[in-house]
């Protein structure tokens, strides 16, 4: 029986908006990315001429980047994770600054995929932002995922791009007209961890309606995007208007040989004259609107309105109570990304086991340690001894936190103390002591 025509226009109809939804969620990720990564130029320049464009610099601000590394605490500090098997952390290749870079872009995107890969005898770890993922009955869960391949940064390779295709029986590479690429060291193209190699990350939890019911941050997008308008503005005027009009008007004027300059010497005739025009200056006016639109936009992400000044000085009570918003929202970003390391710690088990053939054990406990508080010198000190006199820490705990570098632990700060102690200098009285009995030695009769 063949199908209606209605209904196959009907179908295609609902394809094709379906892909433009999908080609609007793809460009909104992609042009999130390039407002982080400060590539902004091409989104401004259109707004001007090409005349105008070749006359000023485009303004570039980055508050994308600002905005996002400073929401972003769960990974401010390195968390400390305790496990079953200690020496398991040796196979683990910069897992901490891979994580910090994953909740930047989770927070800049929502919906990034983590991957733990073994390479070269460790474990690395890639982020995938650019992903498809594929469903059987249940919209919410995944069976598989693609995504394509880094590309080489080589001018004259000529590889078409790569894609990866996992499910949790299956795994291959394939190009973009669907051949898929012999692997000889896999030739029935298995999945030899049996499940899905990858750990989901978003914002707030998995969307309820739909897997990529999620959007990049527009908000700050768009106004990053209005600033870096209005900033160019800025710069035309100071361009243009800096030095006002000059115009010169007279009967007796040659507009050919007329040639202005410090030191040039102007003939204008009998009755001419030569003027200027200074035109209301708009400056403050625009960096006034610059600044309310910074200041309205932090609020958005639980940040003191004078995050948009920068760093003042400002006692630690002070700030503290500036970031209580933000402290507060940390606490369920910590919920979330606690879930996020047990669920990679499985991945990077079952990667170890076959890989290494090796029992990573359990992962018992994380501890995301909190940012350190900003103190001024005095209520450091005055923190120290209060800790000090009731016995919460010794002089050893105040050298670690005043040189954390230097003394990476208890045994060499310890050390550092007693060598100290060993060279202590000698009071007045003793300083006194000693210098007569060098006199007597030295005056002795012999």
């Amino acid at each position: 029986m063949m199908v209606p025509m209605s209904k196959i226009l009907q179908k295609q109809s609902q394809f094709d908006a379906q892909q433009a939804e999908k080609n609007m969620f793809r460009k909104n990720r992609s042009v999130a990315l390039d407002y982080y990564n400060g590539r902004t130029r091409q989104y401004t320049q259109d707004l001007f001429s090409l005349k105008l464009q070749n006359s000023i610099p485009i303004a570039n601000i980055n508050i994308t980047k600002r905005i996002i590394d400073r929401i972003s605490m769960v990974y401010m500090v390195d968390p400390v994770r305790e496990y079953t098997k200690e020496d398991v952390v040796d196979f683990f290749y910069q897992k901490n600054h891979k994580l910090q870079r994953l909740e930047r872009y989770t927070n800049l995107l929502d919906a990034v995929l983590m991957k733990p890969v073994w390479r070269t005898g460790r474990m690395e770890y890639d982020i995938i932002h650019n992903f498809e993922p594929h469903f059987d009955e249940d919209p919410m869960k995944p069976i598989a995922f693609t995504y394509p391949l880094s590309i080489r940064s080589e001018v004259l390779d000529d590889t078409p791009t790569m894609y990866a295709y996992w499910d949790k029986d299956t795994h291959f590479i394939y190009d973009e007209n669907g051949k898929i690429q012999q692997n000889p060291d896999n030739p029935d193209n298995i999945n030899f961890y049996g499940i899905l190699p990858f750990v989901e990350c978003f914002r707030d939890g998995k969307p309820e309606y739909a897997y990529f019911d999620t959007d990049p941050l527009l908000d700050l997008i768009s106004t990053n995007h209005l600033i870096n308008v209005s900033e160019t503005n800025k710069m035309a005027n100071v361009h243009f208007q800096s030095f006002g009009y000059l115009y010169a008007n007279g009967s007796q004027i040659d507009k050919e040989d007329i040639d202005i300059g410090q030191d040039k010497i102007m003939y204008l005739g009998v009755d001419g004259a030569l003027n200027v025009v200074s035109p209301p200056n708009s400056i403050p006016a625009l960096s006034s609107a610059i600044q309310d639109s910074y200041k309205m936009l932090t609020q958005n992400y639980h940040l003191p309105s004078n995050f948009a000044e920068g760093t003042v000085a400002e006692s630690g009570v002070a700030l503290r109570l500036r970031n209580q918003e933000l402290n507060d929202e940390r606490k369920s970003d910590v919920a979330r990304w606690r879930n996020v390391e047990k669920d990679l710690f499985d991945v990077e088990k079952v990667i170890l086991l076959h890989e290494m053939g090796i029992d990573a054990g359990d992962l018992l406990s994380i501890d995301f340690t909190e940012s350190t508080d900003v103190m001024s010198a005095q209520e450091q000190r005055e923190q120290w001894e209060w800790e000090l006199s009731h016995g919460l820490i010794d002089e050893a705990d105040v050298l670690m936190q005043m040189n954390p570098d230097g003394f990476p632990d208890r045994d060499s700060a310890l050390d550092h103390i007693f060598d100290r102690k060993k060279i202590e200098p000698m009071d007045d009285e003793e300083e006194e002591a000693s210098s007569n009995m060098l006199r007597d030695a030295l005056t002795k009769r012999v």
